[in-house]
């Protein structure tokens, strides 16, 4: 427990103060404060068991262009940041990957695979082949969806910055990010629509979902 305050305290003290008409945080930093960012993240998603293992074994999956992203990411850091287990409110643990194989078929072996490398968890884990959410976004969502030449691409169309961020481990302690808005709204629990898709009822759902479990969160509406 010493060790969780000491990483969330350091960089609170690091952290300017949000004033009520704070700036889009993050969305421009230098490349030096996201990198500075992203150790801190690291550190607190990894008290997340789940997580750890999820990023030792994933590049076993022989996923090509594989990362774990989003929910179970940004939510175990809002959990540590509260001081609630990390592991709590998270639904499930997402990877995404790239293959140019379009084919229904091809992703749910990748899925297979998945369960079994990963059955010893008792969590749900989804994997996702990023070169067809084309295909069937808009069937399902009503709204087109561009056609990704790779898979963090993804990241610059969730509904909200804070989801825009991605893990990859490859064996050892080596774990490479990506996140296109940074990790500075996450790490201050400030929750901004990203506008890139209007789909702002999926982005009030979650918020609210969002706000019932971590209620310290400050969410920006959707305009």
């Amino acid at each position: 427990m010493r060790r969780k305050g000491h990483i969330v305290n350091r960089y609170r003290r690091e952290l300017p103060s949000d004033g009520e008409e704070s700036l889009l945080f993050a969305d421009n930093l230098p490349r030096y404060d996201v990198s500075r960012n992203a150790d801190t993240l690291i550190k607190l998603v990894l008290m997340n068991p789940y997580n750890k293992i999820i990023l030792d074994r994933m590049h076993m999956l022989d996923a090509p262009d594989c990362w774990l992203v989003s929910g179970c990411l940004f939510q175990t850091v809002w959990n540590v940041v509260e001081g609630h287990n990390p592991c709590d409110g998270i639904l499930d643990y997402d990877l995404i990957y790239y293959d140019p194989d379009q084919s229904r078929e091809a992703e749910e072996v990748m899925a297979l695979r998945a369960d079994a490398l990963f059955q010893d968890l008792d969590v749900k884990i989804q994997v996702k082949n990023q070169s067809r959410v084309h295909m069937w976004y808009e069937p399902k969502f009503g709204l087109p969806y561009p056609e990704l030449k790779s898979a963090t691409e993804s990241l610059r169309y969730y509904p909200s910055k804070v989801q825009a961020i991605a893990l990859q481990g490859r064996g050892g302690s080596r774990i490479s990010f990506d996140a296109p808005f940074g990790f500075e709204n996450l790490l201050r629990m400030i929750v901004r629509p990203n506008h890139m898709l209007e789909f702002p009822d999926a982005y009030k759902a979650k918020a609210k979902r969002w706000k019932s479990v971590w209620p310290n969160l400050k969410i920006y509406p959707w305009k």
